[in-house]
């Protein structure tokens, strides 16, 4: 990367210290936001992990993966932003040939394993909300599905380390200043055209990842829709009929002994058995706050000659809380998706350009900084995502503040 008139000061007056602080100086805003990510990354997710493994106990088959997520996050804050740190505070006396290489592989692997977590996670809400009486994902296949991902990242990004590396070079174009920095080699060793294909490869495992989730979490969408809509409806015109138990011909009263309902008792089965299949449906997607029990119930008549065939109604509110996990996890897929992206344009571009960074304008560099490390937002806004979904998450942060303030 060219800085453009970073100073006036003549050759004789500047060293390599001078010069590294010059250039880091230039990327201030950057290194405060970094440092940022860092700070509010680290804390969250430590805050997320330690509520999800040791104080909320219940439920936990539906918040399986949260923890492990957080785990991701927090690697992901650590790695990316420490690494960025590094290269805004060192942009000419990065040494280190190993540590390089090593810090290249560790930030693009954690990123790759919060990717394919959020693909694994979708996969399960899939199975979990539309096919909820097909085969689930046990906690010893999420267990191993999680190590499967892990593997499969350091597999993926681990031709990494042939195209990254420490990089001298005369700085300022003069012989007697070294300077070092970490970054892509290929130039030196001849692994262009292979980088290129990496990269290919990436952009393309990407694209296929987030159209994977994209179509999984439409389909969790739709069937979310279809009963918040039948539920609604429900709700708006709930049916309440009655059988007399005295009466032999099976005629329906709606109460009144002197009115009768048109519907037969065959309509009423079918009716009851279309109700309690969606409510096994509900049973078996994540529960947050509510039950069965909890939700409000139709009363049966006081009249004991007669027996009620009840349906009980959910509201709207109430069939969107049966699904907050869902939503919670569509929102932090979206979210991811949304800050990837522009890392992913310019992956792409550093792959069919070369000379991409060397052509750009000093503001543009930061901007475009900026953006390939925009990716850390999707780590750190995760917490907040949980408290504003999870209540009984924010249930734990304020208990555990209330027993602060006490001491």
């Amino acid at each position: 990367m060219g800085i453009q008139n970073i100073t006036n000061k003549t050759e004789d007056d500047i060293d390599i210290y001078t010069l590294n602080s010059q250039r880091a100086e230039f990327l201030t805003v950057n290194t405060v936001i970094l440092g940022v990510y860092l700070v509010i990354g680290v804390l969250g997710n430590s805050l997320v992990f330690y509520i999800y493994k040791f104080c909320i106990t219940k439920h936990r088959t539906d918040r399986f993966f949260i923890p492990y997520l957080a785990v991701s996050d927090a690697l992901s804050c650590i790695v990316g932003s420490g690494f960025g740190l590094a290269l805004n505070l060192l942009p000419i006396r990065f040494s280190g040939d190993a540590l390089c290489k090593g810090l290249w592989f560790l930030t693009k692997w954690s990123t790759l394993v919060s990717a394919l977590m959020l693909l694994l996670i979708a996969i399960e809400r899939y199975k979990k909300v539309c096919k909820p009486f097909g085969p689930q994902m046990t906690p010893l296949a999420k267990q191993l599905s999680i190590i499967a991902l892990f593997v499969l990242s350091a597999i993926l990004t681990f031709p990494t380390v042939f195209f990254h590396g420490e990089i001298s070079f005369p700085a300022r174009g003069t012989s007697h200043l070294t300077g070092y920095r970490c970054g892509r080699n290929t130039f030196l060793t001849g692994l262009e055209g292979y980088f290129t294909i990496y990269n290919v490869v990436l952009a393309a495992v990407a694209f296929t990842g987030i159209t994977a989730v994209t179509i999984l979490y439409v389909f969790v969408g739709k069937t979310i829709y279809k009963q918040t809509k039948f539920r609604s409806r429900f709700a708006s015109s709930p049916r309440k009929s009655y059988i007399s138990p005295k009466s032999d011909s099976g005629v329906v009263s709606d109460g009144n002994d002197d009115v009768f309902l048109e519907n037969s008792v065959k309509e009423n089965e079918e009716n009851k058995a279309r109700k309690d299949s969606a409510d096994s449906f509900y049973s078996t997607d994540d529960e947050l706050e509510s039950t069965d029990a909890d939700l409000p119930r139709k009363k049966s008549s006081n009249n004991p000659r007669k027996k009620s065939i009840i349906s009980h109604v959910y509201t709207v509110p109430q069939v969107l809380r049966k699904f907050k996990i869902s939503i919670l996890f569509m929102c932090i897929t979206l979210v991811f998706i949304l800050t990837f992206t522009p890392r992913l344009v310019i992956m792409i571009s550093e792959a069919t350009n070369r000379g991409y960074w060397s052509g750009l304008t000093d503001n543009q560099i930061r901007a475009s900084l900026f953006f390939y490390r925009f990716y850390i937002v999707n780590n750190i806004v995760n917490p907040f995502l949980y408290a504003a979904f999870d209540s009984r998450f924010k249930q734990e942060i304020k208990k555990r503040l209330s027993c602060f303030k006490k001491t």
